[in-house]
C-alpha cells in the first residue's frame, strides 16, 4: 500500500514519534523512507544549541552555533531590532546530525534515504513529496518552530489541506 514514506526530521518529540510511525510502517510495507530535514531559519541559537546538547552533538556545532551575525532590522514601529542570523554551512550541517541521528534510530529499513530541504517547510517537504511520489506523509504534531505555527499556521496543517497524498500527523 505504501512505497515511498516521507518522515520530516527536526528533532523535536513529535518528530521523533513521528518517525517511529514511520519506521514501523516501511518495515511493515518494505517502503522506502526519505528523511527529510527543512533547514531551522529562523531559530535561536540557544534553542539550536539546547537541541544539539539533547541529542548528543553539541561539542560538534558548539563552535559552528557560536558564529552567528547580529543584524539589525527594521520593526514595524521603525526601530532596529537584533536579529541572529546563522550561516548556512552551520544550517546545513546541523540538518545532517539530526537527519544521521533519525538514520540510525530507524531499524530494519533496507532504503532509507536523507534530504536537506530550504525555503518554506510545509511547501519544501510537499514539493518533496511530489518529487518522490510518496505514499504517505508522517509528521509530528508540533515542530521546533510552535510560536511561529500559532501564527502562521502550523506545517502539519497545511500539510494536511495541501498534499496530494495521505499524511499522518503524530502526537
Amino acid at each position: 500500500m505504501f512505497n515511498t514514506i516521507i518522515s520530516p526530521v527536526d528533532g523535536t518529540e513529535p518528530s521523533e514519534h513521528a518517525l517511529q510511525y514511520a519506521s514501523e510502517l516501511a518495515r511493515k510495507h518494505d517502503a522506502r523512507l526519505i528523511l527529510v530535514h527543512v533547514l531551522l531559519r529562523g531559530t535561536s541559537v540557544p534553542a539550536m544549541r539546547e537541541l544539539a546538547e539533547s541529542k548528543g552533538f553539541l561539542e560538534e556545532v558548539k563552535s559552528d552555533i557560536a558564529d552567528v551575525e547580529i543584524m539589525p532590522v527594521a520593526t514595524a514601529a521603525g526601530v532596529a531590532a537584533p536579529v541572529e542570523v546563522v550561516p548556512d554551512e552551520t544550517l546545513e550541517r546541523f540538518g545532517q546530525f539530526l537527519l544521521k541521528n533519525a538514520a540510525d534510530s530507524a531499524h530494519g529499513i533496507e532504503d532509507i534515504q536523507q534530504r536537506i530541504l530550504d525555503g518554506d517547510p510545509a511547501e519544501a517537504i510537499l514539493q518533496c513529496a511530489e518529487d518522490e511520489n510518496a505514499s504517505l506523509i508522517v509528521i509530528g504534531s508540533r515542530g521546533v518552530g510552535d510560536l511561529k505555527s500559532l501564527l502562521l499556521g502550523s506545517v502539519s496543517h497545511k500539510l494536511v489541506q495541501h498534499s496530494k497524498c495521505p499524511c499522518l500527523v503524530v502526537k
